[in-house]
C-alpha cells in the first residue's frame, strides 16, 4: 500500500491516519467480507521516496485463526510546488529581473519551514546554483541536506514604451555579445 508523504512531513516524525480495507474470513477460510481499518502511523524522520515501512501484525488476519500479516506501506513523496528532491537535496527556481541578476539583491526564499535571506552577487547567471547548507531534507542520522536556489532570469512579458526606450539605451551602450562564442 502507498503513502502520500508531504515534504514536510520527513522533517518531524509526524503520524499520519491510515485507513485501508482488510478481508474477514469464516473458520473454514472462505472469505465473507471486508472491514475497514485505520491507524495512526508515525513517519520516520528522514524517509525517502520508495522506502518501505513495515507495520507487525497490522495487515490481514491468517487464515484459519493464524496471525496477522505485516502490512508494508511504500512511501510516495508527494510532488511539492516550490521544491524539487535530489536526494536529500532540494533545489528551488529563483526567479530574478534581468536587472537583479546584474546588480546584485536580497531575496527573501522559502524553505520547507521558513524564509531565508539570499544575497545575490552582481552578475549573477542564468542556470547559476547557490547552496544553502542544511535547509534540505533530513537524512536518517538527523542530518538535513542542503537547499539549493537555481537562478532564472525572466523578462516581463509586457513594457510600455519607456521601459522599452531604457532598454534600447542599454543595448545601444553596451559592447556585451551573448554570441561571441559563435565567432570564430
Amino acid at each position: 500500500m502507498e503513502l502520500a508523504v508531504f515534504l514536510e512531513e520527513t522533517l518531524s516524525g509526524e503520524s499520519k491516519q491510515v485507513s485501508f480495507k482488510v478481508p474477514q474470513h469464516s473458520p473454514n477460510g472462505q472469505r465473507m467480507s471486508d472491514i475497514t481499518k485505520t491507524l495512526n502511523v508515525k513517519i520516520p524522520a528522514g524517509v525517502v521516496d520508495g522506502e518501505r515501512i513495515r507495520l507487525k501484525g497490522q495487515g490481514a488476519p491468517g487464515v484459519g485463526g493464524g496471525a496477522n500479516g505485516d502490512l508494508y506501506l511504500i512511501i510516495r513523496l508527494a510532488p511539492h510546488p516550490l521544491f524539487e528532491v535530489e536526494g536529500h537535496d532540494l533545489v528551488i527556481t529563483v526567479p530574478l529581473a534581468p536587472w537583479e541578476a546584474v546588480l546584485g539583491t536580497k531575496v527573501a526564499v522559502p524553505t520547507l519551514n521558513s524564509r531565508i535571506n539570499l544575497t545575490i552577487r552582481p552578475d549573477s547567471q542564468n542556470g547559476q546554483r547557490l547552496r544553502i547548507k542544511g535547509n534540505g531534507l533530513m537524512n536518517k542520522s538527523g542530518e538535513r541536506g542542503d537547499l539549493y536556489a537555481q537562478l532564472k532570469i525572466v523578462v516581463p512579458k509586457h513594457t510600455d514604451e519607456a521601459t522599452r526606450a531604457l532598454w534600447q539605451k542599454l543595448a545601444d551602450s553596451s559592447s556585451f555579445d551573448p554570441r561571441a562564442q559563435w565567432k570564430g
